[in-house]
């Protein structure tokens, strides 16, 4: 009995395995194909020149949790204004921080509180306060103050409920969006013949990379070992995975 309960596990591995890495392979031959397809289909300047020129280009807001982030927040931050889109606003949700992140922030930006008619579309942990800088270079940027909701979607929605424009981004405040991100997510929504409700991006981790003024001006993999399988995670599950 005991062998052909071994026998059917060591026959079960195989041939998942086995599965697994077929399936892998098909998909790897899916997001090839679908890359390639997708090259033809988006063409940067001409995107960025119709966008840019259109009276019906829409608003993003781009809506960041911030918890704990003295340390990177300003940077941060200033990645995100220094996106590259005719119309759009940065959302930063202090979730209940207990660091200087809000005090940080209202130094560097000179963030002033200000009326704002905060409608609770989507129900969160107790909205105290919006900030707003006096310093017209800032004006994109929106901070909302509110209690801790111990989620990051709770800290998401509160930024949903804060935002002006139809469309919206959810990112990390520690993430490092490309210059023309919005560009590329806003154009499927405008040029898909069918009804686009979400589009997702590729990540990948900025280990190894050199970055330079909130940007990623050259992609170099990890060197040491557990970041570098990490990285071929993230390449596994988005460029084979999501892709194909």
């Amino acid at each position: 009995m005991k062998e052909i309960v071994f026998d059917f596990f060591n026959y079960f591995v195989f041939f998942y395995t086995s599965l697994m890495a077929i399936t892998f392979i098909v998909m790897m031959f899916l997001s090839f194909t679908s890359l390639k397809l997708r090259r033809s289909y988006y063409d940067d300047n001409y995107v960025r020149k119709v966008l840019s020129e259109s009276p019906y280009t829409p608003g993003v807001s781009v809506i960041a949790p911030a918890y704990n982030e003295e340390k990177t927040i300003i940077d941060n931050v200033d990645s995100m204004l220094g996106l590259d889109y005719p119309i759009f606003e940065v959302v930063i949700v202090n979730d209940g921080s207990k660091d200087s992140t809000l005090d940080k922030l209202i130094e560097h930006y000179e963030l002033v509180e200000v009326p704002f008619a905060y409608i609770e579309r989507i129900k969160t942990q107790p909205f105290r306060r919006v900030l707003k800088s006096q310093n017209p270079e800032y004006r994109r940027l929106i901070v909302v103050d509110k209690e801790n909701g111990g989620t990051k979607a709770d800290a998401s929605n509160a930024g949903i409920n804060a935002a002006q424009y139809p469309y919206f981004i959810c990112t990390d405040v520690d993430c490092i969006l490309r210059r023309d991100a919005l560009y590329r997510c806003i154009w499927p929504v405008l040029s898909s013949s069918k009804h686009v409700i979400a589009v997702s991006g590729t990540m990948r981790m900025a280990n190894g990379c050199r970055i330079k003024d909130g940007q990623v001006v050259e992609v170099r993999p990890p060197h040491t070992p557990i970041p570098l399988f990490q990285n071929l995670e993230y390449m596994r599950s988005y460029l084979v995975g999501k892709m194909g």
